[in-house]
């Protein structure tokens, strides 16, 4: 498996991953985790309204092996998002 740097929004992640496009799924797969683990917490909380606010992904995901802000893939994170969603269906 492969480094890549995943950026959108304000994210930031160093993921290990076969492909580039696996490594943007995988940042798809752990903000959508990791918000619902924040949603959890008690509403109003402004520690929660800032930290989703980290986890939130830009129209876009950016993926490189060679750094943060260097030439890379770029995905659609909407489209990422459908397929996630898709093939969680198709397992149910």
């Amino acid at each position: 498996m492969a480094k890549y740097y995943v950026q959108s929004g304000n994210l930031r992640l160093v993921l290990d991953a076969r492909t580039a496009r696996d490594a943007a799924m995988r940042a798809v797969q752990r903000c959508h985790d990791r918000q619902a683990e924040i949603f959890r917490e008690p509403p109003g909380d402004r520690i929660r309204d800032i930290e989703i606010l980290d986890w939130q992904l830009g129209r876009q995901i950016s993926v490189s092996e060679t750094g943060f802000e260097n030439d890379g893939d770029v995905f659609e994170t909407r489209s990422l998002a459908v397929h996630r969603r898709q093939v969680i269906d198709s397992g149910r």
